[in-house]
């Protein structure tokens, strides 16, 4: 869990020494003396224990004659065990992870994965990929600098989450359609990932900023999922405007991250054509969202809007590339089963030119891909996603969503991705795997739902089915056109 030291440090007096100076200059006005401070909270020490047993059914597109098997059905068990020890001056927090599957597929890849439970077996190599591992580690410090927090150890990072708005409305909005869109835990899946490193958030009323310096563990689908990728350095900062006088119902953010990867995985997920014996990857990202939600007539309107540009270099070439998100929608609050309508459309840059010194694939860094294309089957580049959702609640006890998407690369000469970023430190999977376009852009139609069901105070499920209509990037590479993949999932907590 701790940063290792066979590579210079990561840069950690810098963000303090900067984020000194961000207080000091707050500071200098002289404001009037806080109130005295109330009663120190009695030290409390909470436990939680949660359970997910999840089956997974996939009937990937019809490989060519000579390719995998797309049939299968795997299931796999994920416990949780966490504690968390709060005073008023430090908060200790620790959990434990294990993983048990069952069935993986040994020969679901051709052309490349079909499916999630490909990528499981090919890192553990065994149909019963399990592991013990540390979850989180870390202690949160809330009075080294008044009014800052300081976390270091192994926790969980999200990207678009720093801040909490004080809005139940945007938080709902933010939850479903901004956070982990750069860097999230990869939650969905059974290993997922966290990050050992250190970060610090200064909160005031109107402003929220947060920086952090840090290396994500292995997980995802990696097995070995308590290493730290010491060849994985990871600097953030966001500073997010909450909503209040000047914007009413509206959260602002400006955000920007440094990655820098130099893993030995013998893996270029690009249109190059070229190999590469290890990774090569400096990339800055920049950018800015906005989520607002208003009240009008018998519901309210939100919006989201995202927009990211990055610069850099990826395997010794010049890295220029963008992404850019827009959405509306409109809830029905006071209506029986609260419907709510959105639509928007996502655009993320591809390569037009293979053989030039430039490398324009908009790359997402770690985010939780999930959240924004449910099948898993595509990531978010090169890619242009129009979309419609609804979102439906027949009773306080049961959600349903339903969407529709329709799928397009941007650039004919760049490929078809899928993944969620950095998973090993070691071996031939980048995190991201491009599929060849064959000179094509329509990827294909895809129609999903899932559901929500809590059927106790401890105890919910929830379920998924998702059948994409491939396009013509699809028919070039396989014989089939139809993807169907479903789960159940069964959630114990407490």
């Amino acid at each position: 869990m701790l940063i290792h030291t066979s590579r210079p440090p990561l840069h950690v007096a810098q963000f303090a020494a900067a984020l000194m100076l961000l207080h000091a200059r707050v500071t200098l006005g002289q404001p009037p003396a806080p109130p005295p401070a109330a009663p120190a909270a009695a030290p409390n020490t909470t436990w939680q224990v949660r359970d997910w047993t999840r089956v997974e059914s996939w009937h990937y597109f019809e490989p060519k004659p000579g390719g995998g098997d797309p049939d299968y059905t795997d299931v796999a068990n994920r416990l949780f065990v966490g504690v968390e020890h709060r005073t008023s001056a430090i908060d200790l927090a620790g959990a434990l992870q294990y993983v048990q599957f069952g069935n993986l597929p040994t020969n679901a890849t051709g052309p490349g994965a079909l499916g999630s439970g490909s990528l499981y077996f090919a890192a553990s190599g065994q149909t019963d990929s399990h592991q013990l591992y540390l979850r989180y580690l870390n202690a949160r410090l809330k009075h080294v600098i008044p009014g800052t927090v300081i976390q270091v150890g192994r926790f969980g990072y999200t990207s678009g989450a720093e801040s909490a708005s004080g809005d139940a409305a945007i938080e709902g909005v933010k939850r479903l359609r901004l956070d982990s869109r750069l860097i999230g835990e990869f939650e969905w899946s059974l290993y997922q990932r966290a990050f050992d490193g250190v970060r610090v958030d200064v909160d005031r009323p109107r402003w929220h900023a947060t920086v952090s310096a840090v290396r994500p563990t292995q997980g995802g689908f990696e097995n070995a999922a308590n290493a730290e990728m010491t060849h994985v350095d990871l600097f953030t900062g966001a500073l997010t405007l909450k909503p209040g006088a000047a914007l009413r119902h509206t959260e602002w953010q400006l955000f920007a991250n440094q990655y820098d990867d130099t893993r030995a995985v013998a893996a270029r997920p690009d249109n190059s054509g070229l190999t590469a014996s290890s990774v090569d990857v400096q990339i800055q990202t920049f950018g800015t969202s906005v989520v607002g939600e208003y009240p009008a007539g018998p519901g309210r309107w939100d919006v989201v809007g995202w927009a990211a540009g990055q610069t850099g270099s990826w395997y010794a070439q010049t890295h220029r590339a963008w992404s850019a998100a827009g959405e509306a929608g409109y809830q029905w609050t006071a209506l029986p089963w609260r419907p709510w309508i959105r639509a928007g459309i996502f655009r993320a840059s591809g390569d037009d030119a293979p053989a030039d010194t430039r490398h324009e694939t908009y790359f997402p860094v770690m985010p939780t891909v999930r959240k924004y294309s449910l099948s898993t089957v595509y990531s978010l580049m090169n890619l242009n996603d129009a979309f419609a959702q609804a979102v439906l609640r027949p009773s306080p006890k049961l959600t349903l969503r339903m969407e529709l998407h329709a799928l397009d690369l941007v650039s004919a000469a760049d490929r078809w991705y899928a993944g969620s970023g950095a998973t090993q430190s070691t071996g031939t999977y980048f995190g991201y795997a491009g599929r060849v376009s064959n000179g094509q852009t329509r990827l294909g139609t895809m129609i999903e739902g899932s559901a929500d069901r809590s059927i106790a105070r401890h105890w919910s499920i929830n379920g998924y089915v998702g059948v994409l209509r491939g396009g013509d990037v699809v028919r070039h590479a396989f014989s089939g056109d139809t993807l169907k993949f479903a789960y159940l999932e069964n959630v114990i907590q407490f």
